[in-house]
């Protein structure tokens, strides 16, 4: 990130507007930690989840840090370490990793492995085990069908879901981002925001059909070499397994 942003992001970290929403924002999260008995927060690596897990992890230390791990065909291993890093450099003392095997044997042809495998599999055991909250970053600016659950309280699976950054815009995001100077996935979003700007500027994973509606088109000019490194099926891509 440049400095010209930089210093953009932290002019806006200083607005009473943006100060206001995160001292609402804290209250929220020690709120929800206060009412429940063994929380989690789900993190992607994405610039929402990285917010998110800080501000939940500034409360409370120890609080589980789930990462879903989407196989080597759709993260580059490179990323999936740094992803896994940056949760240890937010604070994160306890980091629970899980993936299916469904993403090495399908390979690029895996279709609805999340839902079926972690949140209709993963989340109804983490339920038997204890977990009673998991704090998502969902906001509600992202997305029409966002706002929609948000509104109408809705969770994916059996554990209830809290929505601290629902009312958060882009901005906000960076702003926190860049006033902790928090880790985030520079190689990912540095060039995206180039070409889009950083309110456009998102990870999900590459080159998943399940996910080309949020940024097929950057994958093919940014990560094109992921793409043909080791084709639909067969071994994963080279250098990534």
């Amino acid at each position: 990130m440049d400095e010209r942003w930089r210093r953009t992001f932290r002019a806006w970290a200083r607005q009473g507007s943006y100060r206001s929403l995160l001292a609402s924002t804290l209250g929220q999260v020690r709120r929800d930690l206060e009412s429940c008995r063994q929380p989690l927060v789900a993190f992607s690596g994405g610039k929402d989840s990285t917010v998110l897990a800080h501000v939940v992890l500034r409360v409370d230390p120890s609080v589980l840090v789930l990462h879903w791990d989407y196989g080597p065909y759709f993260v580059p291993r490179a990323i999936e370490r740094e992803i896994l890093r940056n949760a240890r450099r937010l604070g994160a003392r306890n980091v629970r990793v899980e993936t299916s095997p469904a993403y090495r044997r399908l390979g690029r042809q895996a279709r609805n492995v999340l839902g079926r495998h972690m949140i209709a599999g993963l989340l109804p055991r983490m339920a038997e085990e204890g977990y009673d909250l998991v704090f998502v970053g969902l906001r509600e600016e992202e997305a029409v069908r966002r706002r929609h659950r948000i509104r109408a309280g809705r969770s994916l699976s059996v554990i209830p879901e809290s929505w601290p950054l629902a009312r958060w815009r882009w901005i906000d995001v960076w702003a926190y981002i860049v006033e902790h100077d928090l880790p985030y996935l520079e190689g990912i979003y540095d060039p995206a925001a180039a070409l889009v700007g950083y309110d456009r500027a998102r990870w999900t994973t590459l080159h998943d059909p399940e996910f080309g509606h949020v940024a097929a088109a950057m994958d093919g000019v940014l990560h094109w070499r992921h793409r043909y490194a080791g084709g639909s099926t067969g071994e994963p891509p080279r250098g990534l397994g």
